[in-house]
């Protein structure tokens, strides 16, 4: 059975800072106002390796623009996203929607990241601190142990229930 990717905490999409795979023949990058420094400052760096780039600057309002440009890459185009969680999740969703997968998206955070858990008694997702081992779920106030696997399905990590002492 066949999951598309998702956008989570420990996605191996998430990059500390942009650097370009010179194995690809188009970059298209994707950022919002937090990012715009740094992208500009990744483009000058890379000016003298004569890399064929696009960039496009999102705002909450342009996700018709947005999905429009993703449409119409060629394949082979490496995906950029440089943006805070809530962006960087609308983009990354409509990229896999438009065909792109994990190997041709690279994605920088600015902020914090989301994490959510998902519930094995009420099965319900929510989202929770990211440190934390063990949580009550909102839904139906389970005490959960956050278990290591993240399922793509279910977009969150498995919660297993316990009792507590």
């Amino acid at each position: 059975m066949y999951s598309s990717p998702v956008l989570y905490d420990q996605s191996e999409t998430i990059k500390e800072k942009l650097a370009f795979n010179n194995k690809r023949k188009k970059h298209l990058i994707i950022y919002d106002q937090q990012a715009v420094s740094d992208v500009k400052q990744a483009l000058a760096a890379e000016s003298q390796n004569d890399v064929d780039y696009e960039q496009f600057e999102m705002d909450s309002s342009n996700l018709h623009d947005l999905r429009a440009l993703l449409y119409s890459q060629k394949m082979g185009t490496h995906l950029y996203i440089a943006s805070d969680w809530d962006h960087a999740v609308t983009v990354f969703t409509e990229a896999v929607e438009a065909g792109f997968t994990e190997d041709e998206i690279q994605t920088i955070i600015y902020g914090p990241k989301r994490r959510y858990i998902y519930c094995m008694k009420c099965y319900q997702k929510s989202e929770i601190n990211p440190e934390a081992e063990t949580v009550q779920c909102v839904h139906c106030d389970a005490h959960m142990e956050v278990g290591p696997f993240f399922s793509k399905v279910r977009k969150g990590y498995i919660g297993y229930p316990f009792i507590p002492n």
